[in-house]
């Protein structure tokens, strides 16, 4: 048996190791916070994040299984890592921007520029899925939950 073909095998299945593993590892983290709530009840506050904790630990117990006896789908073929890393320095300038320029004009320059980075190139569908966005996000936080969306300082001066 040629040592080459069971290493390339074994890493084709690391990603579906780790992820779960990663997820247990916050499972953890979740039960150890959950232990201080209240529990003086039949049915009390740990009950939800304890059956969901519970769920989660045997699913990734499965996943894990299934990972260790190369069942399922290998990793799929690495892709371009940089593009990732770019993108998430995107997301970071976003949420910056969501404060100095306000919660609107950032998410619009980001939708719009994250879907035309994206290879999206139908422009009024990128234009109507942006607008009408920022229009659903006012209505259900501003209008529903009344809760207000950061103006930035572009917006200060006019809406005080």
């Amino acid at each position: 048996m040629d040592t080459t073909a069971s290493e390339n095998d074994k890493e084709s299945y690391i990603g579906n190791l780790l992820l779960p593993l990663i997820i247990l590892a916050l499972a953890a983290v979740c039960f150890t916070q959950s232990l201080d709530f209240p529990s003086g009840e039949d049915v009390g506050p740990a009950v939800v994040p304890f059956l969901w904790i519970g769920f989660t630990v045997v699913f990734c117990v499965a996943l894990i299984v299934q990972a260790i006896l190369r069942k399922g789908k290998p990793d799929p073929v690495p892709g371009k890592i940089g593009f990732v890393l770019l993108f998430v320095c995107w997301l970071v300038v976003y949420l910056a921007a969501i404060e100095t320029i306000g919660y609107f004009f950032s998410s619009f320059i980001f939708l719009v520029v994250s879907m035309y980075v994206l290879t999206f190139r139908r422009h009024v569908i990128i234009f109507t899925v942006s607008i009408g966005w920022l229009i659903f996000s006012y209505i259900v936080f501003a209008k529903l939950l009344f809760i207000p969306l950061p103006i930035g300082l572009v917006l200060q001066p006019l809406l005080g």
